[in-house]
């Protein structure tokens, strides 16, 4: 088989990579597939954070975005069906969630089999707190995008959630695979929490920090240890000055994150939205419960609520500090879900998952291209 993928990035450390990474690796070593990765939005400066097989080909692209969107859009679509039509693809899978990547039916004319990774909330991703924005997205720019995701052979979505909120014949659930092969668990003794994600405005540190301020009023001697690369444009060093919270450290990405859940014993997630959870479904691996804001779309489906982690209405910063603070007081109840936290992550084992991946593939592979 085959198969490109169509990313806006490969570099950084973002979950798009780490799952595209795991996939892409997978099909080439055990599947003996052949992968090609278009990148479409690489920066010089960002370095590879995830190991890519040597057999997997990546192609950067630089459309023109000096002369106005049209220029850009026009010269997107040279790129790809220049690279496409050398690569000549059993099936093309488009990983990128930006707006271009909606017409890649019409750049293409369906010559190739086309599936839609969905990674984010289409809703969310069309809001605007604009009135005007707000209107044109929900009465003219959502419609229009409902029915070009519907020219795609399949798109597949990450969580039940997420497709209820299409509602798009041709959708699938397959969720990201479980990357991690754990051989000890936490102990979940250490009076340490975690939060691991992105410097920006969907996390919702801002909703972290103040619930975190709540939790140092009833467990003081708890420490919140934030992993993510420093963004000046949403500063939450600063944010967390501002909001007057201690017993924060903040660190960088790292490629050994298993080790950062061995020793925590909480991933706190606030997120305004989710296209899945990567982070809860690692730290869940690794037994340790969660406690998440219930956001569109991407939190229900890894965590059963009072069960293996608590899932809390979205933006309730007092609700969310309470049962932060019943888990660091209750060592026994902290453990009991962190085993049920393990128990549910086994539904996302890698092979069964990779093994749906590769009958859609198969399936969407046609003899008649030329």
């Amino acid at each position: 088989m085959n198969v490109v993928y169509i990313t806006n990035k490969v570099a950084g450390a973002g979950g798009i990579q780490r799952v595209l990474s795991v996939k892409a690796n997978y099909l080439v070593k055990e599947l003996d597939y052949k992968i090609t990765i278009i990148v479409t939005n690489a920066k010089p400066e960002e370095k590879l954070h995830y190991d890519f097989d040597p057999k997997i080909k990546i192609i950067e692209i630089a459309p023109d975005k000096k002369k106005g969107l049209f220029t850009y859009f026009k010269s997107y679509k040279k790129y790809i069906k220049s690279v496409l039509h050398t690569l000549q693809p059993d099936v093309v899978v488009m990983c990128d969630n930006g707006l271009k990547s909606y017409l890649l039916p019409y750049i293409t004319g369906k010559k190739y089999p086309l599936v839609y990774e969905l990674h984010v909330s289409l809703h969310i991703e069309l809001q605007s707190i604009n009135s005007f924005k707000k209107f044109f997205n929900k009465n003219i720019l959502q419609p229009f995008l409902l029915k070009v995701l519907s020219k795609y052979d399949k798109i597949i979505v990450l969580t039940t959630a997420a497709l209820t909120e299409l509602k798009i014949e041709n959708t699938e659930v397959i969720p990201n695979p479980l990357w991690l092969k754990i051989k000890e668990e936490a102990e979940l003794k250490n009076k340490i929490a975690v939060a691991i994600g992105r410097h920006v405005y969907e996390k919702g540190y801002d909703r972290l920090f103040k619930a975190w301020k709540n939790i140092l009023k009833k467990c003081p001697d708890w420490q919140l240890y934030i992993y993510g690369s420093f963004n000046p444009e949403y500063d939450v060093r600063q944010m967390a000055k501002e909001t007057e919270v201690s017993n924060i450290t903040f660190y960088k990405p790292t490629k050994n994150i298993q080790s950062v859940y061995q020793n925590a014993s909480l991933c706190l997630l606030t997120s305004r939205y989710e296209g899945f959870g990567m982070v809860l479904l690692e730290a869940a691996a690794c037994g340790v419960p969660s406690v998440a804001f219930d956001c569109p779309v991407g939190t229900k489906d890894i965590i059963n609520n009072g069960e293996s982690g608590y899932l809390i209405e979205d933006g309730n910063i007092e609700a969310f500090a309470e049962a932060t603070i019943t888990l660091m007081q209750n060592n026994k109840l902290r453990g009991e879900m962190g085993r049920k936290a393990k128990e549910k992550s086994e539904e996302y084992a890698l092979e069964p998952i990779m093994k749906k991946w590769d009958g859609l593939l198969k399936s969407l592979k046609r003899t008649d291209i030329a």
